[in-house]
């Protein structure tokens, strides 16, 4: 009779942790075509003025103990007239827009963003947009592995 009752708390046990089961590893080979596809649809668009870009890993982390991440300083100033994020796969993640123009640096914290709705228009306060003199992106509390990516939209220099 005793033994029904050590069944039932192990079966309890197997299951709890199948609930609590790590996300699937990511597939190379279709990360990998993602990033391709990525960087072929902006390529050759003259408004694209710059390209971050990175992995991640999954984890929990506070906004306040998230480091710089990647940026991107221009050589001279230009107008930005939004970003574009996108993520991989069908997890969520969180980031930090960094902007300096001139004397003035703000930044922009984007809330969760599923990453199978990809691309994410960001659209920046008036005094974000106008002689930037830098970008920078700092994803955090992706729930897998995966990788992102921020556009920077804006109008190109006639003199390139």
């Amino acid at each position: 009779m005793s033994r029904p009752h050590v069944l039932v708390p192990a079966l309890a046990g197997v299951l709890l942790l199948a609930g609590c089961a790590a996300p699937p590893p990511v597939d190379e080979q279709a990360l990998a075509d993602w990033q391709s596809a990525q960087d072929a649809a902006t390529e050759a668009d003259p408004d694209v003025l710059g390209v971050l870009t990175a992995d991640i890993g999954p984890g929990e982390q506070d906004p306040s103990d998230v480091g710089p991440g990647v940026s991107l300083q221009f050589p001279a100033s230009h107008d930005v007239d939004h970003l574009e994020f996108s993520c991989y796969g069908n997890g969520h993640m969180q980031g930090i827009v960094r902007i300096q123009a001139g004397a003035t640096s703000g930044s922009l914290r984007l809330e969760p963003v599923d990453c199978r709705d990809s691309p994410h228009t960001v659209r920046l306060t008036e005094l974000a947009t106008t002689g930037v003199d830098s970008v920078g992106f700092t994803a955090f509390d992706s729930d897998r592995s995966s990788a992102w990516r921020l556009v920077i939209v804006g109008t190109a220099s006639p003199d390139g």
